[in-house]
């Protein structure tokens, strides 16, 4: 097993914590008080899930955990599915279908947008930059070469 896995699992676990703490910060609601909203009585593991899940899966991604090989994603949906399992385990409010549905929608989308964003893809996003802007310059070249006979012919007819 290559050490790289074992980042995929520690974002999984990340991303169904995340999705536990989510939604239990919605069973518990909000303790209103002078100062607005305060985390309610035992509500401090949720929030510190909510709070902390967050930081691991950021530095991965900054550290460039993720762009050398796209399947290291597949962390993120095997923790999205459990989380939005636990979510609606929880509840079935408006709230917690939310945070399922968000949870799924970004256990779809981060694999799909790093797959279509690694080295390989970039590169050839690359290659097809440079191929238009070379047909941009023999066009732009083309133009300049037709003004150029145009106007010799100009000068040839008006100096008759």
């Amino acid at each position: 097993m290559r050490a790289g896995w074992v980042g995929a699992v520690l974002t999984a676990g990340l991303v169904f914590w995340f999705g536990w703490g989510l939604a239990g910060f919605v069973d518990m609601g909000c303790d209103w008080n002078a100062k607005g909203c305060g985390v309610p009585e035992g509500g401090g593991k949720y929030f510190t899930a909510i709070m902390a899940a967050p930081w691991p899966l950021g530095l991965m991604a900054k550290a460039g955990f993720y762009r050398t090989d796209w399947r290291r994603t597949l962390g993120y949906p095997a923790g999205a599915v459990p989380g939005a399992a636990v979510a609606l385990g929880m509840g079935t409010s408006a709230a917690h279908w939310t945070v399922a549905i968000v949870l799924v929608l970004i256990g779809v989308l981060v694999p799909w947008l790093t797959r279509y964003s690694s080295d390989a893809v970039r590169e050839a996003r690359h290659q097809e930059r440079e191929r238009r802007a070379r047909e941009k310059r023999r066009e732009r070249a083309r133009v300049r070469r037709r003004e150029r006979r145009r106007e010799r012919r100009r000068s040839r007819s008006s100096a008759t």
